[in-house]
Order: structure tokens, then C-alpha cells, then sequence
């Protein structure tokens, strides 16, 4: 398993960096899909990111790359105050899981990278869906003490709670995967025309 150098660390930060731009700009799409679109949001930011994770498990292709990345991205989120436990929680796992399946070597297989996506923002994902599946009461009232309306809330608990929490699951899940193989056929010729450069560690 290769280990992480500074180096590595430096560019999955600054990937991440990109990645939580493309984050902001599907604010676009949650917000024509409404509350459907926010159950979904992490999918959406993966479809438009996809490339960001290719390049990633190219340029950095070392275990705990989406670790980091997760991480850097529950920060920024915590700091502008949408911090929540049981978000950080599901959303590290799906990172972990995502680094147990395309960060134990070097150029891991398309597949596995876009399978790696879909772990990755399910565990985002869950972080609203788990609330509503199995404390439902709590959640909704921790996030209308933080200023959400109850009839705001309400709608939003539709599209995660029992069957459609499933749903937005699969969308999410979808998305993550196409948004990865729409990156690889962005990045394919540069990627292909940059491997004779690339040496060994």
C-alpha cells in the first residue's frame, strides 16, 4: 500500500479546493430541484466532479486521498455551520470505503474508482437519510433549532425517509458513477499522452 507524502497531501487539498467549487455551482441544480434535489445534492457534485476524483486517483493514487478529501470538505462545511455529527460520521465511512476500494493501488481500474465515487458521497448522502430513517423526531427538531422551518423540513424528510431514502440513495449512488466515467472520457487523452512522463515512486 503506498503511502502518503507531503506532496500528496498538498495536491488533494488543492483538489479539493476544485472539487468543493463544483460543490457550490450544483447549488444550481438542488435548487431547481428542490428538495428532492437537496436529498440528492452530494450526486449532483459528483456528476459535475467526477473528473476531479479520476484525476485524483491518478495524480495522488495513494491510500487515504478520500480520507483527506472528506475531511477537508466537513471542515469547510462545520466552519459555515452546517456541521452535524451524524453527517461526519456517514460521510467519513463512505470515504473510508472509498480508499479500501481504488486507494490500495496505483491507477486503479475506472470501475473501481467510479464505485469508489458512489461510496463516497452515499456516505454524504446518509447523512440526512440515516436521521430520518432512525431518529426522525431529533433531527428535525436539532435542525429547526438551527433556523430551518418546520414546513421546510417536512418537505425535505419526504425524499429521505423510508422508501424514498432508498431511492435518493440509488440516484446518488448513480450519478457518483456516471459523473466518474464522464470524467475519464474528458481527462482520457490527456491521461493517455501524459503516461510516458509519469515515473515511478
Amino acid at each position: 500500500m503506498r503511502k502518503l507524502k507531503i506532496k500528496d497531501v498538498v495536491m488533494t487539498a488543492l483538489l479539493t479546493a476544485l472539487y468543493l467549487v463544483f460543490y457550490m455551482a450544483s447549488s444550481l441544480g438542488v435548487f431547481l430541484l428542490g428538495q428532492f434535489g437537496h436529498a440528492i445534492s452530494p450526486g449532483i457534485c459528483a456528476l459535475l466532479s467526477g473528473a476531479v476524483f479520476v484525476f485524483m486517483t491518478r495524480k495522488v493514487g495513494r491510500f487515504g486521498q478520500f480520507i483527506i478529501m472528506q475531511a477537508i470538505a466537513m471542515l469547510i462545511f462545520s466552519i459555515m455551520g452546517a456541521g452535524y455529527l451524524p453527517w461526519l460520521i456517514t460521510s467519513m465511512t463512505g470515504a473510508v470505503l472509498a480508499d479500501i476500494i481504488a486507494s490500495r493501488e496505483q491507477k486503479p481500474a475506472i470501475w473501481k474508482v467510479a464505485i469508489a465515487s458512489g461510496l463516497f458521497h452515499v456516505g454524504q448522502a446518509w447523512g440526512t437519510i440515516i436521521p430520518s430513517w432512525f431518529f426522525l423526531e431529533s433531527y428535525k427538531a436539532d435542525w429547526i433549532s438551527r433556523g430551518q422551518t418546520p414546513e421546510a423540513m417536512e418537505e425535505m424528510v419526504k425524499f429521505t425517509t423510508g422508501f424514498m431514502g432508498f431511492v435518493s440513495t440509488v440516484v446518488v449512488f448513480a450519478l457518483a458513477v456516471g459523473g466518474v466515467y464522464l470524467g475519464w472520457l474528458i481527462l482520457r487523452k490527456h491521461l493517455k499522452e501524459d503516461k510516458k512522463s509519469e515515473a515511478q515512486d
